[in-house]
């Protein structure tokens, strides 16, 4: 019972030590306001967007820092740092290296031998799937000033992103399914070759000379009388 108590007061701890502390969001705050700063000389367009976004996370961290009870600080500057790092400027600044990952996974899904036709047509749907994704994302990320509104944005940043994620998880299955399937052929290939090698080795264990168990001599396999001394087979 004292080991079981022990080990639950272990797993506490290890759970809030991986949490957020006023340190972590202090740090994660000052990284946020760099990362913002970028994406604005990344995505001038967005400029509008990302200053309503800083301004509304800006006001959450100031209202953090004049509470004095300590979970609840910590909880307004998470808010804070979220509205920076997650949401339509999280999407945002994570977009092109998405887009990156998702070509990757594809290259990948093109090296992988096809087990049947089904999947061979569902892997060739899924390059048409990832192409339509990056177009889209191309599309927001570079969008012009003409087409774009404060209020529409959000959505596109948070769609495009959406298709991104939904390609990216099509081409993990068709690859995960593809190795599976690859694999358990495999597994049939060398299981049908061990079966082979196994009723080989029986025949030619069955071809073998028999000694004779009265005079030892070595006789075929299917002999009745020894061919030395005529003594007949032992059953």
């Amino acid at each position: 019972m004292r080991k079981l108590f022990t080990l639950f007061l272990i797993t506490i701890f290890a759970i809030n030590s991986c949490g957020p502390t006023l340190e972590s969001e202090n740090e994660g705050w000052q990284k946020n306001l760099d990362a913002v700063a970028k994406l604005k000389t990344d995505f001038p367009v967005f400029s509008p967007l990302i200053d309503k976004k800083l301004e509304e996370a800006k006001k959450t961290w100031e209202e953090a820092q004049g509470i004095t009870n300590e979970d609840q600080k910590l909880d307004k500057m998470v808010a804070a740092n979220n509205l920076l790092e997650a949401g339509p400027l999280g999407n945002l600044r994570n977009m092109k290296s998405r887009i990156s990952g998702l070509k990757s996974k594809k290259e990948s899904l093109m090296k992988l031998k096809t087990p049947d036709y089904k999947t061979e047509e569902r892997a060739q749907n899924a390059f048409e799937t990832v192409e339509k994704a990056i177009k889209k994302a191309d599309k927001v990320m570079y969008m012009t000033n003409d087409e774009f509104t404060l209020e529409s944005a959000p959505g596109e940043i948070d769609k495009a992103w959406t298709a991104l994620n939904d390609a990216y998880k099509e081409v993990e299955i068709i690859i995960d399914n593809i190795n599976k399937a690859n694999k358990a052929i495999t597994d049939e290939k060398v299981k049908n070759e061990q079966t082979i090698k196994d009723e080989k080795a029986k025949t030619e264990e069955a071809k073998k000379d028999v000694k004779c168990e009265y005079c030892g001599t070595p006789n075929a396999s299917d002999f009745k009388k020894c061919k030395s001394c005529g003594a007949p087979r032992g059953n």
